[in-house]
């Protein structure tokens, strides 16, 4: 087993090398939105829905995607049509926590404790 300075350091090192791999996924993921979006330019330009070249076949997508504009009107309509389907399955973390200090129960919930370590260089 080694010592804790010695986890320490290695734990360390693993948070550098991540940080690292997030800046070039970061970067990496930045190209890709650009190149996209040439390639969407280039498709559109051309009139075409879909291409083949050298082997690889590319072909454009649509999805209508929401962008709530007014969080009021929103939650006013799934209250109205009971559409609770439409929110995602997910507790705020910080409402719940300031429940929980102003000691009350909420339905259907139960806490765990999830224990990170936090570090900091120096």
């Amino acid at each position: 087993m080694s010592n804790l300075g010695d986890l320490i350091a290695h734990h360390e090192q693993l948070r550098e090398e991540k940080r690292m791999l997030n800046e070039r996924l970061k970067a990496l993921n930045n190209d890709i939105f650009h190149s996209e979006s040439a390639v969407l330019e280039a498709l559109d330009t051309a009139g075409l829905e879909h291409a083949r070249v050298a082997g690889t076949s590319v072909s454009v997508t649509e999805q209508t995607m929401p962008n709530v504009t007014d969080w009021e009107q929103l939650y006013d309509f799934i209250k109205q049509h009971d559409a609770m389907y439409m929110l995602q399955r997910r507790v705020s973390t910080g409402p719940y926590r300031e429940m929980l200090q102003m000691e009350q129960e909420v339905p259907g919930v139960e806490p765990y404790v999830q224990r990170k370590v936090n570090m900091r260089a120096n």
